[in-house]
């Protein structure tokens, strides 16, 4: 797929299961607190950019993934590669003390641990993976105290979001990925993932619950079927046009509740968890 971000792509076509942050490497990763130099951190997703900057060790990063723009310093740092196709060498060259992986990232993985590279693997599907990243990485940087600072805070945000919820539910079909121009090829958000899990905080009911991944592939006649109150459009497609919906007879369409959503920590796995949720409370409203 194209015009989409590289944890959406990764998603769409990686094994999506949950797993928790794991280190490849016992050593070389350095403290933030006893280590004689500062550590060289590279990293291979936005998601795990956002982590590091979460945790305030964005001075550490010496390489990040091609998409990754926030903070707004990494945008002038080495890129090292997509997410799904990263550059070994251009990695190797930045000589980092750690590299934060994905779970797709095994071989890449492998290959710098045979170079002597520390590796931790943080696979960031949902919301449990974001607060497991924040508390591994924390960890392995010496900054626990600021990951239990981050983590508390995403848990407030969360329950204030919970709090109000509105007594009506609207059924809420949020979609990831469609054609330019089209209606072809949709992509939603599915049980267990990032959109699915922040939309049930404010109140949505997933009309996508019973289904069987993360992300389903769905069709027009699927969504008539579904009869969305919402339909939350977080595609690129979507930034250039919704009238591909007009003629979609669902409750959304006919109440002009057809949204467009473009902030990359609602697509995507992030410590931003308040703005995200701020996002889809007042969407849903």
């Amino acid at each position: 797929m194209v015009h989409v971000t590289a944890c959406v792509v990764r998603v769409m076509v990686a094994v999506l299961a949950l797993a928790a942050c794991r280190g490849s490497a016992d050593s070389g990763a350095g403290s933030g607190s006893g280590g004689s130099a500062a550590p060289r951190i590279v990293t291979l997703s936005p998601s795990a950019t956002e982590i590091v900057a979460a945790l305030g060790a964005t001075a550490w990063l010496v390489g990040v993934d091609d998409y990754s723009e926030f903070p707004a310093a990494v945008k002038t740092l080495p890129k090292v590669g997509t997410f799904m196709a990263p550059n070994l060498e251009t990695i190797v060259r930045l000589r980092p003390t750690l590299v934060i992986v994905d779970d797709v990232h095994a071989q890449q993985a492998a290959a710098l641990s045979d170079r002597g590279i520390a590796t931790v693997e943080c696979a960031m599907h949902a919301l449990p993976d974001v607060k497991a990243a924040l508390h591994t990485v924390g960890a392995k940087l010496g900054k626990t105290a600021e990951a239990d600072a981050v983590v508390a805070a995403i848990d407030k945000a969360l329950d204030d979001a919970a709090a109000k919820k509105p007594a009506k539910h609207p059924r809420v079909l949020a979609v990831i990925d469609r054609e330019s121009g089209g209606l072809g090829n949709i992509v939603a958000a599915g049980p267990g993932s990032w959109v699915d899990e922040l939309v049930a905080v404010v109140g949505g009911d997933n009309t996508l619950a019973g289904a069987a991944t993360r992300y389903p592939k769905i069709s027009v006649e699927e969504v008539l079927r579904a009869r969305p109150d919402v339909i939350l459009d977080l595609s690129y497609a979507a930034r250039a046009s919704t009238a591909e919906w007009n003629d979609v007879d669902v409750p959304a369409v006919a109440a002009r509740r057809v949204i467009v959503i473009q902030e990359p920590y609602v697509i995507a796995p992030s410590p931003r968890v308040g703005p995200a949720l701020e996002v889809l409370a007042r969407s849903l409203r």
